[in-house]
């Protein structure tokens, strides 16, 4: 009893910022998506070998491509700022 007492002092919060959507190949269903493709009626999601394959068509069509799991380079941590010995 007491375990389900100590439960109800932990508050959980998720927000949508906490979710990352995993996206699918829509050609495939098995790879892991590298590109999202918006189009006005939609979104396609392909793997890399299927977005290459199609590339010239969804050109024509894509308003925007996103490319998805892209590992931007770091930000540089700012330097903490010096104590005076205060």
């Amino acid at each position: 009893m007491k375990l389900l007492n100590a439960w109800k002092r932990v508050s959980l919060t998720m927000t949508s910022e906490d979710l990352v959507p995993a996206y699918f190949c829509d050609k495939c269903s098995v790879a892991r998506a590298a590109h999202l493709i918006k189009l006005l009626d939609g979104e396609l999601a392909f793997c890399g070998h299927h977005y290459n394959q199609h590339k010239e068509a969804l050109d024509k069509k894509a308003y925007e491509v996103i490319e998805l799991n892209k590992i931007e380079e770091d930000i540089p941590q700012l330097e903490k700022a010096e104590s005076n010995g205060r």
